[in-house]
């Protein structure tokens, strides 16, 4: 079992795939203990990235600082960026795809969710196959992304 676990992870000083020349800090990535995913392919950093907090939710948000954030914390080492479209109802998703417009597509994975989407009781989930997909189109368009490497069910309670 602990010889298992070892291979599935990416030590320091092993970089992981996401690592891009001249975009990464070195230092800093080296440093990171990446970890597999389950049984993809996937090698995460143990922190990652929450967009939420770029939707302006919790507080107003210059875009300008959100989007160097995005820039600064991918650049030290975290790989994957979990948002979604309940994130200021599309808001996070939008000022998050123009942060990611400058940054290498190799150098990080992205998660975002299904189902949760109206602030209205009544009309807040909606998992049907066809409201499903139509979120994954909407985010993928909001992100300016072709591929959405992770889809994750919002608050499936």
């Amino acid at each position: 079992r602990m010889a298992a676990a070892a291979s599935a992870r990416v030590g320091p000083s092993r970089l992981p795939a996401t690592y891009v020349e001249g975009f990464h800090n070195r230092d800093a990535v080296s440093a990171i203990e990446y970890r597999k995913l389950g049984k993809t392919d996937m090698s995460l950093a143990p922190l990652g990235f929450g967009g939420s907090a770029l939707s302006g939710a919790f507080y107003a948000v210059d875009d300008s600082e959100a989007i160097s954030r995005v820039r600064y914390a991918l650049e030290h080492g975290p790989n994957l960026i979990d948002t979604a479209p309940w994130h200021g109802h599309g808001n996070g998703e939008t000022i998050l795809g123009r942060a990611l417009r400058d940054i290498p597509r190799q150098a990080y994975y992205i998660a975002t969710k299904v189902g949760r989407y109206e602030p209205h009781p009544p009309d807040m989930f909606n998992f049907s196959g066809a409201r499903v997909t139509k979120s994954i189109d909407e985010s993928l368009e909001r992100l300016g992304l072709n591929v959405i490497d992770l889809i994750q069910v919002h608050d499936i309670e």
